[in-house]
């Protein structure tokens, strides 16, 4: 792998230095000093006021913190008082992201909030001082998440709860049926994807009977169907906007449909996107007002929301040949699309809502999938090539290709909330986890694998975790240790090829679909077996 390298880089915050740091006062190359009555005197960091070193903590990042904690007593006990290691947690992720897990505390009162912290942790004097922190500050959803995440960390395993399981199967015998009859009751059962809205009240199928199936939670935990959507075709994806008020399908009759949830009974779409091809995506930016699709017609439009809640075409983007994925930048400002023409390209918006190309960079071979890291930095890509391809932005604005993956042929490359690792998949089942060193330089951390053939990888919300969905029928959920290693946790099992998993807004459950027709919501609990063996 070839590694970037950024101007002003600073070497990683050793125990070592960290300490001469503590000793000499001296931070990114400044002496930190008094003035007495007499003299000026150069002191220890370790001297300063709690409120200095509060305001120090602010500017360094969570590896620092952390390597800070272990110089001294004091400042140990400094950084849990401040909830600096939250902080610093809560600052590697992009404000939209910050606002998701704003929102997903927002909705939760006491009794779910202390329901959200009881499969990992036993002590109600913890969770009573969270909860009570819990009005006060901005960081309150980051102490919140962050201690979760590192009690979930903790777990060698988990044990997994099935909370829910939704059969849309038909009740065809297809044993009396030929064989071309059989794939078409195949075809029918298939669940193409399951998604939960970020606010957790609903559940969305997208299915291949040709229709999207909108599921209500209801207050005993069961799920009924709210609303059956049908369509001119299969419906290949079925996505809900950030703050949960719209819906986007596509179907494989080269339509996308934006639906109001707001609406008592969303059947009709607010509007409907047409292609001439088969339109390989759809996706929200993330405050929700904007929808870009991309297609095989050799185009990617944006259709965007206006004040009276209708939506119109804003934008009709353009490559020499099939697109293969577009996605928008975790802020909205910018539009990356992948083609078949061996070329990305980013577009950024104007101040009068347009849309203008700002970059093309060149890729050797087709594109397959392309996707900004959360701070629009890096650019990864998985290509016809087998290699997954990660551009770093130079200082000018230009990018470079900084690294590639060697080994097993890739299909897709995602990033994780904080920017900080990758995760790969390929048709050969392995699944590869890389991170980011301080230096700007990728490295592989980890390697898993599956039977067969990998169709995602997903982040959970926190990022020390995420779930895979695989033909050999299981998705793995792979965590982040509390040392930093990655392993295997927890494995969910089908019948029949996984279509999709995903995490929910709040990490606690995995919504799996499969092509048998079934969907399963599977929370995570801490193994209290393997617990009691170990204690």
């Amino acid at each position: 792998m070839h590694g970037i390298n950024s101007s002003g880089y600073e070497p990683p915050l050793t125990r070592a230095r960290a300490r001469a740091l503590a000793l000499t006062g001296n931070n990114a190359g400044r002496s930190v000093s008094v003035a007495d009555k007499k003299e000026k005197q150069k002191l220890s960091l370790q001297d300063l006021a709690s409120d200095t070193l509060s305001m120090i903590f602010c500017h360094l990042n969570l590896r620092d913190i952390r390597s800070l904690k272990m110089v001294s007593t004091r400042l140990r006990d400094l950084i849990k008082q401040d909830n600096a290691l939250a902080k610093g947690w809560y600052r590697q992720f992009s404000s939209p992201h910050q606002e998701q897990l704003r929102m997903a505390m927002a909705i939760k009162n006491e009794h779910q909030l202390r329901a959200w912290f009881e499969p990992f942790s036993n002590d109600q004097a913890l969770v009573n001082a969270l909860i009570d922190r819990r009005p006060g500050g901005v960081y309150s959803p980051a102490l919140l998440f962050f201690t979760r995440a590192e009690l979930m960390s903790k777990c060698e395993t988990f044990e997994l709860i099935t909370k829910a399981t939704i059969d849309k199967t038909y009740k065809a015998n297809s044993a009396h049926l030929n064989a071309e009859d059989q794939i078409g009751v195949r075809l029918l059962n298939k669940v193409n994807s399951a998604a939960l809205s970020a606010n957790g009240r609903y559940l969305v199928t997208a299915n291949g009977d040709r229709t999207a199936k909108i599921y209500d939670h209801k207050p005993d935990g069961s799920w009924e169907i709210k609303t059956t959507i049908p369509h001119e075709g299969s419906v290949k994806s079925a996505i809900f906007s950030p703050d949960s008020h719209h819906l986007v399908t596509v179907s494989s009759n080269c339509r996308a449909k934006i639906y109001d949830l707001e609406c008592d009974e969303p059947r009709e779409p607010k509007t409907t996107i047409i292609h001439n091809g088969v339109i390989k995506s759809a996706t929200f930016s993330t405050d929700g007002r904007h929808v870009l699709t991309a297609s095989l017609d050799k185009t990617a439009k944006i259709h965007s929301q206006k004040d009276d809640g209708s939506w119109v075409l804003s934008a009709i983007l353009t490559h020499y040949r099939s697109l293969e994925s577009a996605t928008f930048s975790t802020d909205g400002r910018y539009v990356l699309t992948a083609s078949l023409d061996n070329t990305l390209k980013i577009y950024s918006q104007k101040d009068d809502g347009s849309w203008e190309k700002k970059d093309i960079i060149p890729h050797t071979g087709f594109v397959i999938s392309a996707t900004f890291s959360a701070d629009s930095s890096y650019v990864a890509t998985a290509g016809v090539d087998g290699r997954a391809k990660i551009y770093g932005k130079r200082a000018d604005g230009s990018w470079e290709e900084s690294a590639f993956t060697q080994g097993e042929p890739v299909n897709s490359a995602t990033f994780s909330p904080d920017s900080r690792h990758l995760v790969t998949t390929g048709d050969r089942g392995i699944v590869k986890i890389y991170g980011r060193k301080a230096n700007g330089s990728w490295k592989e951390k980890a390697t898993f694998s599956h039977k067969d053939w990998v169709s995602s990888a997903t982040f959970s919300p926190d990022g020390r975790h995420l779930v895979t969905a695989s033909r050999d029928k299981t998705a793995k959920i792979i965590g982040q240790q509390d040392d930093g290693s990655w392993s295997e946790k927890a494995t969910i099992v089908h019948n029949d090829w996984l279509s999709s998993a995903t995490f929910s807004a709040d990490g606690s459950q995995v919504i799996t679909s499969s092509e048998d027709g079934i969907v399963k919501i599977t929370e995570l609990r801490r193994n209290h077996l393997l617990s009691a063996v170990s204690e």
